[in-house]
Protein backbone atom coordinates (compact mmCIF):
# COMPACT_ATOMS: atom_id res chain seq x y z
CA UNK A 1 0.00 0.00 0.00
CA UNK A 2 1.47 3.41 -1.15
CA UNK A 3 0.59 6.50 1.29
CA UNK A 4 1.36 10.25 0.25
CA UNK A 5 2.80 12.30 2.97
CA UNK A 6 3.80 15.94 2.73
CA UNK A 7 6.95 16.52 4.82
CA UNK A 8 5.96 18.81 7.19
CA UNK A 9 6.68 22.94 6.59
CA UNK A 10 10.18 23.68 8.67
CA UNK A 11 9.62 27.11 10.67
CA UNK A 12 12.68 28.78 11.81
CA UNK A 13 12.83 29.42 15.94
CA UNK A 14 14.34 32.89 15.56
CA UNK A 15 11.27 33.31 12.83
CA UNK A 16 8.60 32.23 15.51
CA UNK A 17 10.71 33.98 18.27
CA UNK A 18 10.53 37.07 16.20
CA UNK A 19 6.60 36.79 15.81
CA UNK A 20 6.08 36.81 19.21
CA UNK A 21 7.91 39.75 20.93
CA UNK A 22 6.49 41.22 17.76
CA UNK A 23 3.22 40.32 19.10
CA UNK A 24 3.98 41.52 22.37
CA UNK A 25 5.11 45.25 20.94
CA UNK A 26 2.13 45.31 18.79
CA UNK A 27 -0.69 44.57 21.74
CA UNK A 28 1.36 47.17 23.86
CA UNK A 29 2.25 44.45 26.49
CA UNK A 30 6.06 45.81 25.78
CA UNK A 31 5.97 49.20 25.66
CA UNK A 32 7.98 52.26 25.02
CA UNK A 33 11.16 52.00 26.94
CA UNK A 34 10.80 48.87 28.51
CA UNK A 35 13.36 46.43 28.53
CA UNK A 36 13.19 43.03 26.87
CA UNK A 37 13.91 39.99 29.29
CA UNK A 38 17.43 39.01 28.82
CA UNK A 39 18.59 36.63 26.61
CA UNK A 40 19.34 33.65 29.23
CA UNK A 41 15.35 34.40 30.09
CA UNK A 42 14.25 34.44 26.63
CA UNK A 43 16.33 31.03 25.89
CA UNK A 44 14.65 29.34 29.22
CA UNK A 45 11.12 30.97 27.76
CA UNK A 46 11.31 30.00 24.70
CA UNK A 47 13.85 26.88 24.58
CA UNK A 48 16.00 28.13 22.48
CA UNK A 49 20.02 28.89 22.53
CA UNK A 50 21.31 32.32 22.34
CA UNK A 51 21.92 32.45 18.62
CA UNK A 52 18.29 32.06 17.91
CA UNK A 53 17.29 34.67 20.38
CA UNK A 54 20.15 37.31 19.23
CA UNK A 55 18.60 36.16 15.40
CA UNK A 56 15.43 37.50 16.56
CA UNK A 57 16.70 40.38 18.43
CA UNK A 58 18.66 41.29 15.30
CA UNK A 59 15.33 40.81 13.39
CA UNK A 60 13.32 43.19 15.83
CA UNK A 61 16.75 46.05 15.47
CA UNK A 62 16.29 45.92 12.10
CA UNK A 63 12.81 46.70 12.32
CA UNK A 64 13.60 49.81 14.31
CA UNK A 65 11.65 48.36 17.11
CA UNK A 66 14.28 47.79 19.66
CA UNK A 67 17.58 49.30 20.68
CA UNK A 68 20.37 47.10 22.63
CA UNK A 69 22.60 49.21 24.63
CA UNK A 70 26.04 47.49 26.03
CA UNK A 71 25.88 46.33 29.50
CA UNK A 72 22.86 47.88 29.87
CA UNK A 73 19.98 45.32 27.59
CA UNK A 74 17.53 45.84 24.84
CA UNK A 75 14.83 48.31 24.45
CA UNK A 76 11.38 49.09 23.16
CA UNK A 77 12.03 52.33 21.44
CA UNK A 78 8.90 54.36 20.09
CA UNK A 79 6.55 51.88 19.49
CA UNK A 80 4.93 52.39 16.30
CA UNK A 81 2.35 49.28 15.47
CA UNK A 82 0.03 49.62 18.33
CA UNK A 83 -2.93 51.03 15.52
CA UNK A 84 -1.79 48.12 13.18
CA UNK A 85 -4.48 45.47 15.63
CA UNK A 86 -7.18 46.37 13.73
CA UNK A 87 -5.33 46.19 10.24
CA UNK A 88 -2.83 42.99 11.02
CA UNK A 89 -1.98 40.05 13.30
CA UNK A 90 1.50 39.58 14.18
CA UNK A 91 2.09 36.89 12.16
CA UNK A 92 0.77 38.95 9.20
CA UNK A 93 3.00 42.09 10.03
CA UNK A 94 5.74 39.89 10.36
CA UNK A 95 5.81 38.53 6.69
CA UNK A 96 4.96 42.13 5.63
CA UNK A 97 8.13 43.17 6.83
CA UNK A 98 9.68 40.25 5.74
CA UNK A 99 8.07 40.87 1.92
CA UNK A 100 9.60 44.55 1.65
CA UNK A 101 13.28 42.63 1.05
CA UNK A 102 11.82 40.12 -1.65
CA UNK A 103 10.27 42.91 -2.90
CA UNK A 104 13.06 45.69 -3.18
CA UNK A 105 15.20 42.80 -4.82
CA UNK A 106 12.52 41.69 -7.48
CA UNK A 107 10.53 44.94 -8.46
CA UNK A 108 13.63 47.09 -8.66
CA UNK A 109 14.79 44.83 -11.02
CA UNK A 110 11.48 44.67 -12.95
CA UNK A 111 10.99 48.29 -13.37
CA UNK A 112 14.75 48.52 -14.89
CA UNK A 113 14.15 46.05 -17.31
CA UNK A 114 10.33 47.05 -17.80
CA UNK A 115 12.65 51.31 -18.75
CA UNK A 116 14.15 48.56 -21.46
CA UNK A 117 11.33 46.79 -23.19
CA UNK A 118 8.37 48.31 -22.86
CA UNK A 119 6.33 48.74 -25.23
CA UNK A 120 3.90 52.28 -25.85
CA UNK A 121 0.79 49.32 -24.90
CA UNK A 122 2.81 48.70 -21.73
CA UNK A 123 3.07 51.71 -21.14
CA UNK A 124 -0.60 52.84 -21.61
CA UNK A 125 -1.43 50.06 -18.96
CA UNK A 126 0.83 51.45 -16.50
CA UNK A 127 -0.82 54.92 -17.26
CA UNK A 128 -4.10 53.67 -16.99
CA UNK A 129 -3.51 51.49 -13.58
CA UNK A 130 -2.27 54.94 -11.87
CA UNK A 131 -4.84 57.37 -13.40
CA UNK A 132 -7.16 54.64 -11.39
CA UNK A 133 -5.15 55.03 -8.32
CA UNK A 134 -5.74 58.51 -8.34
CA UNK A 135 -9.47 58.04 -9.21
CA UNK A 136 -9.67 56.07 -5.88
CA UNK A 137 -7.68 58.07 -4.10
CA UNK A 138 -9.72 61.21 -4.89
CA UNK A 139 -12.92 59.36 -3.76
CA UNK A 140 -11.70 58.54 -0.49
CA UNK A 141 -11.80 54.76 -1.38
CA UNK A 142 -8.56 52.54 -0.95
CA UNK A 143 -7.26 51.10 -4.30
CA UNK A 144 -5.57 47.85 -3.54
CA UNK A 145 -6.32 46.77 -7.34
CA UNK A 146 -4.96 49.95 -9.03
CA UNK A 147 -2.26 49.61 -6.74
CA UNK A 148 -1.37 46.26 -7.44
CA UNK A 149 -2.32 46.79 -11.68
CA UNK A 150 0.16 49.21 -11.64
CA UNK A 151 3.19 46.61 -10.21
CA UNK A 152 2.04 43.48 -11.86
CA UNK A 153 1.99 45.73 -15.65
CA UNK A 154 5.64 46.65 -15.10
CA UNK A 155 6.30 43.08 -14.33
CA UNK A 156 4.42 42.29 -17.81
CA UNK A 157 6.11 44.90 -19.13
CA UNK A 158 9.86 43.35 -18.57
CA UNK A 159 8.85 40.78 -21.28
CA UNK A 160 9.91 38.03 -19.09
CA UNK A 161 6.77 35.90 -17.81
CA UNK A 162 8.69 34.80 -14.78
CA UNK A 163 8.17 38.55 -13.50
CA UNK A 164 4.69 38.01 -13.43
CA UNK A 165 4.54 34.52 -12.16
CA UNK A 166 6.23 35.27 -8.96
CA UNK A 167 4.05 38.65 -8.27
CA UNK A 168 0.79 36.61 -8.92
CA UNK A 169 2.53 33.92 -6.70
CA UNK A 170 3.11 36.49 -4.50
CA UNK A 171 -0.41 38.66 -4.79
CA UNK A 172 -1.88 37.72 -1.64
CA UNK A 173 0.86 38.76 0.26
CA UNK A 174 1.26 41.80 -1.53
CA UNK A 175 -2.13 42.84 -1.72
CA UNK A 176 -2.15 42.55 1.88
CA UNK A 177 0.93 44.83 2.33
CA UNK A 178 -0.96 47.64 0.36
CA UNK A 179 -4.39 47.19 2.18
CA UNK A 180 -2.31 48.04 5.44
CA UNK A 181 -0.33 50.73 3.98
CA UNK A 182 -3.12 52.23 1.84
CA UNK A 183 -5.81 51.52 5.46
CA UNK A 184 -3.01 53.85 7.75
CA UNK A 185 -2.65 56.38 5.45
CA UNK A 186 -6.17 56.82 5.20
CA UNK A 187 -6.37 57.08 8.53
CA UNK A 188 -3.44 59.72 8.92
CA UNK A 189 -5.30 61.87 6.39
CA UNK A 190 -8.46 61.63 8.33
CA UNK A 191 -6.55 62.27 10.98
CA UNK A 192 -4.47 64.99 9.47
CA UNK A 193 -1.91 63.65 11.04
CA UNK A 194 -0.26 63.92 7.34
CA UNK A 195 -2.97 65.38 4.65
CA UNK A 196 -0.48 64.90 1.78
CA UNK A 197 0.48 60.81 2.85
CA UNK A 198 -1.56 59.96 -0.67
CA UNK A 199 -0.43 62.53 -2.52
CA UNK A 200 3.28 61.44 -1.44
CA UNK A 201 2.06 57.66 -2.62
CA UNK A 202 1.22 59.02 -6.00
CA UNK A 203 4.19 60.99 -6.48
CA UNK A 204 6.41 57.84 -5.86
CA UNK A 205 4.54 55.70 -8.60
CA UNK A 206 4.11 58.53 -10.68
CA UNK A 207 8.35 59.05 -10.42
CA UNK A 208 8.92 54.87 -11.35
CA UNK A 209 6.22 55.67 -14.49
CA UNK A 210 8.25 59.12 -15.91
CA UNK A 211 11.84 56.93 -15.44
CA UNK A 212 10.02 53.66 -17.56
CA UNK A 213 8.65 56.04 -19.95
CA UNK A 214 11.84 57.63 -20.76
CA UNK A 215 13.25 54.11 -20.73
CA UNK A 216 16.08 55.32 -17.83
CA UNK A 217 16.73 51.62 -16.05
CA UNK A 218 18.59 52.73 -13.17
CA UNK A 219 16.24 56.07 -12.15
CA UNK A 220 13.69 53.26 -12.67
CA UNK A 221 15.40 50.85 -10.24
CA UNK A 222 15.87 53.39 -7.86
CA UNK A 223 12.42 55.41 -7.82
CA UNK A 224 10.95 51.69 -6.87
CA UNK A 225 13.35 50.50 -4.57
CA UNK A 226 12.59 53.94 -3.39
CA UNK A 227 9.06 53.44 -3.44
CA UNK A 228 9.35 49.94 -1.25
CA UNK A 229 11.52 51.64 0.98
CA UNK A 230 9.05 54.04 2.05
CA UNK A 231 5.79 52.09 2.11
CA UNK A 232 7.74 49.96 4.87
CA UNK A 233 8.60 53.61 6.55
CA UNK A 234 5.10 54.77 6.11
CA UNK A 235 3.95 51.19 8.12
CA UNK A 236 6.51 51.62 10.51
CA UNK A 237 5.97 54.96 11.63
CA UNK A 238 2.48 55.77 11.40
CA UNK A 239 2.18 55.51 15.64
CA UNK A 240 5.66 57.63 15.92
CA UNK A 241 3.38 60.56 13.67
CA UNK A 242 0.22 59.89 16.42
CA UNK A 243 1.94 60.52 19.26
CA UNK A 244 3.92 63.67 17.81
CA UNK A 245 0.98 65.86 16.48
Amino acid sequence: MSINIKPRKYTKLANELYEQLLDQVISGILQQGEKLPSESKLCDSFGVSRPVVREAIAKLQEDKLVSTEKGRGTFVLNSPLQDLRKFASANDLAKILESHEVRMALEGEAAALAAQRRTNQHLSKIKEALNQMKKDFEKGQLSIQADFDFHIEIARATGNEIFVQLLEDFHIGLKKTMAVAQNLSRESVKKEINSTRNMEVLEEHQKILDAIEMQDSEAARLAMRYHIAKIKQRVMNIHNQDTQN
